[in-house]
């Protein structure tokens, strides 16, 4: 039997209009973070577990849906272009978080995550964003060693009856900033038994100014989406498939070596839940598939890069054809028991990578970057959930996975002299080496949650969580940055021996909730044995080549001359030992009927246990703050201010760069013109202040083909956008 934890059980005339404002006007939602003044029918550790951020609620949707992320405690983004926001959470990122759209993992297509998972879900597609806080559930998925987040797409809903009934959504909005605008939504006819929807986003947006005025390029941005869904109700469960097909082209992303010329992919999907009485079992299953293709290069939108050791300095043309394939699938089941639910299943996700480089001027040139690469994840776990006690509840859960991994044999061709010499014998070691690999993974986790009284509730869990090593951890074999969005200007070599990641983790919280006010904090410690991470490499083959290319690019014989320099120097995927800990809170409250105060603050520390370094792009302390007034006519006014401190504990390994702490205000307004249309104003970054977040990439681009230089030098931090005045629109009916 669930604990029910009734947080207020009765509701007078002040606090139903505080509730009906703050339902229709607030910049944002929190599951846990928020305070109700009903009685809420979930349970307590649902009730601790989560915070859902829902689109059609917030007063400003940036264009890429991990920006919102940067909103709950813990949870932060690294960005490499306006469209690459790659997920992290207390200081892991990238496939160390469990994303998952509509239940089941997605692939990236590009070996440089220009595509991570959640840029494929526009934000006029989004139904919710869930971040699981603490230790994620085994029954959340396999690999969750950081953290699980979970998007959902928005559906359109049933009717009452058997007349056929017209809905529909539409978000749009315009950014002064980058002169980007938006359009999106849902539109479909149901009734009671059945439902069919189309989807479709188009958006764009120019170079981004930052705070000194200057364009940030490229980093212009154009993409649309287009699907289709049916959905059809049974007596005891529901039934929905859909097709989506995504286009993202002309995209900077000035952090890294190439920008997006195309992603084109399509996607099938289909599930079924049962909606049983009490006592039966309740069943979920969900698959997809997914086909993308992808083309980079850095000739389109930004100048070459050129090669100062070859006579007359020829411009270095490459470009790139990636491809991916993944096909997904899960099965649960939620047993009754007479002491809580038993929930068992099941879940597999394969996927195949293929990534090219190729130069447009020299047909002879051809790298196999990742050649017929293949992992195929197979899982299976346990959980039970119970009451213990009246206040007492407990989640506990073990899951076995085996992540089977291969690579196709690699070549290289168009190089010359010695640079030839050292890649050719790259790819023969390559090809010689154990390139079929099996790991197989344990996770166990523990959370206990004790009601403490009607206002306090305490949880505490530990975990034990792996990952397998990512296809570029373990299959990139000549020294390139196609590393999964580090965007750390180091060239990389692969590992095809490393070890799973293992995380022991523990969490402990507090849930204090009264009429007015909330305070949810959380602390942690994660010890990671076998951390995948670069390492130098000074000696050997893949040492050699890159002095090689390095005397070409940087001219002089920059290299020989300086042969431990960061630039002369790849890294190599090794297994280190590392640990993380910190603390983060959701705090705020309703300080009259009218003024509420709402925020987040976080902090995480992570560093090297193996020598004395730091780890490579954690968030420094952050916090956000917001105080909002809410009129009975329906609108609402929102001041809100983002503090982050400095970071100065770098990685050295990765030549990580410090930077300053700023602080950024922003105003924000929302007018309810009916219960069906909501609009909202304002501005961000009033100040126009120039600013550099930690976890931006560093600048690459000198310029772009039009000859505009960029607002940021060569090799320094990519700074975050100036002011902003912004309008946008949600209707429904």
């Amino acid at each position: 039997m669930p604990i029910y934890f009734p947080i207020h059980t009765t509701i007078n005339i002040r606090s139903f209009m505080m509730l009906a404002a703050m339902s229709l006007c607030s910049s944002h939602v929190y599951a846990a973070d928020k305070p109700v003044i009903i009685q809420v029918e979930s349970t307590a550790i649902e009730q601790l577990d989560s915070v859902t951020i829902k689109p059609s609620e917030q007063t400003y949707m940036p264009a890429d849906t991990a920006d919102i992320l940067t909103s709950v405690a813990g949870a932060n983004i690294n960005k490499n272009g306006p469209l690459t926001g790659i997920a992290q959470y207390r200081g892991m990122f990238g496939s160390r978080i469990n994303v998952q759209i509509d239940g089941l993992n997605v692939a990236p297509a590009g070996p440089n995550w220009m595509d991570p998972p959640l840029s494929h879900i526009p934000p006029s597609q989004l139904a919710q964003l869930k971040v699981i806080r603490g230790i994620s559930p085994v029954s959340a998925g396999a690999e969750s060693i950081g953290g699980s987040i979970q998007a959902k797409r928005a559906t359109l809903p049933y009717g009452d009856n058997h007349h056929i009934t017209p809905h529909g959504t539409v978000s749009t909005g315009y950014d002064q900033n980058n002169q980007a605008y938006t359009i999106g939504g849902q539109v479909g006819v149901s009734s009671e038994s059945d439902q069919i929807q189309f989807n479709g986003n188009i958006d764009k947006g120019k170079d981004m100014q930052a705070g000194n005025g200057l364009n940030i390029v490229p980093t212009a941005y154009q993409r649309h989406h287009l699907g289709i869904q049916y959905g059809h109700r049974f007596n005891r469960g529901d039934f929905n498939l859909g097709y989506n097909h995504e286009r993202v082209d002309n995209s900077g992303s000035p952090a890294l070596p190439m920008d997006i010329i195309y992603v084109k992919g399509n996607a099938l999907n289909a599930g079924f839940q049962s909606h049983p009485d009490s006592n039966d079992i309740q069943w979920l299953a969900e698959v997809h598939s997914m086909n993308t293709d992808h083309k980079m290069d850095n000739y389109s939108l930004r100048t070459p890069p050129t090669m100062l050791g070859m006579m007359g300095t020829p411009l270095m043309k490459r470009f790139n054809i990636a491809h991916s394939k993944d096909f997904a699938y899960k099965l649960h089941a939620a047993i009754p028991t007479h002491s809580g639910t038993l929930t068992l299943g099941t879940d597999t996700w394969m996927t195949k990578h293929q990534s090219d480089i190729s130069d447009p001027n020299n047909s002879t040139f051809a790298v196999q970057n990742y050649n017929n690469i293949k992992r195929d994840r197979f899982s299976v776990f346990g959980e039970w959930k119970s009451a213990l006690t009246d206040t007492l509840g407990i989640q506990t859960g073990l899951r076995y996975s085996r992540v089977h991994m291969d690579a196709g044999t690699v070549s290289a061709r168009g190089f010359m002299g010695m640079l030839g010499t050292q890649i050719n014998t790259l790819a023969n070691n390559f090809n010689a080496s154990q390139r079929n690999q099996n790991d197989n993974l344990v996770d166990l986790s523990l959370q206990l949650t004790q009601k403490l009284n009607d206002n306090l509730t305490f949880k505490i869990g530990a975990a034990r969580k792996q990952r397998a090593p990512a296809y570029q951890e373990r299959y990139l074999w000549s020294p390139l940055e196609s590393t999964a969005g580090l965007a750390d200007k180091r060239t990389y070599v692969g590992n095809v021996h490393l070890s799973p990641e293992t995380a022991y983790t523990i969490d402990a919280g507090v849930d204090w909730t009264s009429d007015r006010i909330y305070f949810t904090p959380h602390v942690f410690y994660k010890r990671v044995k076998n951390y995948i991470q670069g390492t130098p490499v000074t000696s050997g083959t893949a040492y050699n080549f890159r002095k090689s290319q390095g005397n070409m690019l940087k001219g002089g014989g920059f290299c020989t001359a300086h042969p431990l320099d960061p630039f002369c120097v790849p890294l190599k995927y090794a297994n280190v030992d590392a640990e993380f800990y910190g603390a983060d809170a959701g705090f705020g409250g309703n300080i009259t009927d009218k003024i509420a105060l709402d925020g987040t603050i976080s902090y995480v520390r992570g560093k090297r246990k193996d020598i004395t370094d730091n780890l490579y792009r954690i968030a420094p302390l952050n916090s956000t703050i917001g105080l909002s007034y809410y009129a009975d006519a329906g609108w609402s006014i929102t001041t809100e201010g983002n503090f982050y401190g400095k970071q100065n504990k770098v990685s050295h390994t990765n030549t990580e760069q410090k930077t300053a702490g700023y602080s950024l205000f922003n105003l924000k307004g929302r007018y309810a013109i009916n219960s069906h249309i909501n609009l909202t104003a304002g501005v961000n970054n009033i100040m126009n202040r120039f600013y550099q977040n930690h976890l931006s990439g560093y600048n690459r681009v000198t310029k772009n083909t039009a000859g505009q230089a960029s607002a940021v030098a060569t090799g320094a931090r990519l700074p975050g956008e100036g002011r902003n005045f912004f309008v946008q629109a949600h209707a429904l009916f």
